[in-house]
């Protein structure tokens, strides 16, 4: 069997360097007329109450999550208890946080070796039951931040209003039907088998051709299954909207305890745009890149500066710096609990 070698788009990644690079810039360049003593002030005074319950509203967004992915499980009739849900879900959480490959760290090669290991699932389906919850969270990041530029920069300029709605309604076009035809087509299945091969590797399991198709198989029809009625999407499309409220909440509560009342299209941006900008491959967790964009975005949209960065340090405190904390130890746990366990069968 050929091994898969991976094609690296040069004009892509040059571009995704010279995007860090402007946004660290201007953030650099916004840190330095800014004095940081009054930044360290604004958090010295915020609201401990406030940061409490910000933090508290993480969790719960951790919650929903483990929420929406039982009901992508449960299209392909499968069921994992809450609690283990919620645990593989903050042990991939630090995953995540740890690797430069954005969320190919933990979501989903991370995320479905401990399925499989802690509930004997198949690679296959615990692939699918990932990719089908994600169905349609590109096309509603994508409508916040649609909104929110709308709400900002659409005021009385009918052109730069279509120009977003036109923008937008390509965007959802492309989330709503490519993913369905993808699995429905089982377009790149040999591509997929050969990566699928190489990545057990890593993970010391060894496959024949023909298993890694079947499991390919499997993973097409399985994913297909969770998106192949609209109900089945809608149902997805709810939690994935009640999980970005809940991002919204957890940045409003954090501006509020900081003793500022921020806008809508403020929160809106903020929110898609660390998604956005987290998954670029460069640093682990997006570090740095979501920092330098977030106080950009903040004091570009009229956050006074020294707030724009106290609110950036207590969210990344929370999502980044608690969450790995936590997830260290999850992941600890767990990893006892799979080196006890005895050997399954893929």
């Amino acid at each position: 069997m050929d091994e898969y070698k991976p094609k690296i788009n040069l004009r892509r990644a040059v571009l995704v360097v010279i995007l860090a690079i402007v946004l660290m810039a201007v953030a650099g360049w916004l840190l330095s007329r800014e004095n940081f003593n009054q930044m360290f002030e604004a958090i010295r005074n915020a609201d401990r109450l406030l940061i409490a319950s910000a933090t508290a509203i993480y969790f719960v967004g951790a919650a929903i999550w483990a929420g929406r992915w039982q009901t992508a499980l449960s299209f392909i009739d499968r069921r994992i208890s809450f609690g283990n849900r919620y645990l593989i879900l903050c042990a991939t959480v630090f995953l995540n946080n740890i690797t430069p490959g954005a969320r190919v760290g933990g979501d989903p090669l991370g995320r479905i070796y401990m399925l499989h290991k802690l509930e004997n699932m198949s690679y296959s389906s615990g692939m699918a039951s990932v990719i089908g919850e994600f169905a349609l969270t590109p096309l509603i990041v994508v409508s916040f931040l649609m909104a929110g530029l709308l709400l900002q920069f659409g005021k009385g300029s009918l052109q730069s209003s279509l120009l977003i709605i036109a923008a937008w309604a390509l965007a959802a076009l492309g989330t709503l039907f490519v993913p369905r035809l993808f699995f429905q087509r089982r377009i790149a299945a040999k591509g997929m088998s050969r990566i699928t091969s190489r990545v057990l590797g890593w993970f010391g399991k060894r496959q024949n051709v023909q298993e890694t198709v079947e499991g390919i198989d499997a993973f097409y029809s399985s994913t297909y299954t969770i998106m192949d009625k609209w109900q089945k999407v809608l149902l997805i499309g709810g939690w994935t909207l009640l999980i970005s409220a809940f991002d919204i909440l957890r940045l409003y509560t954090i501006f509020i305890a900081l003793g500022y009342h921020p806008q809508i299209p403020i929160l809106l941006v903020a929110s898609s745009l660390q998604i956005i900008v987290g998954l670029v491959p460069l640093l682990p967790g997006g570090l740095v890149i979501v920092e330098g964009s977030l106080i950009s975005v903040f004091a570009f949209l009229g956050v006074p500066l020294n707030l724009a960065m106290a609110a950036t340090v207590i969210e990344r405190a929370i999502s980044f710096v608690l969450s790995t904390i936590i997830g260290v130890g999850v992941f600890s746990y767990l990893g006892v609990k799979m080196a006890t366990r005895p050997n399954t069968q893929n």
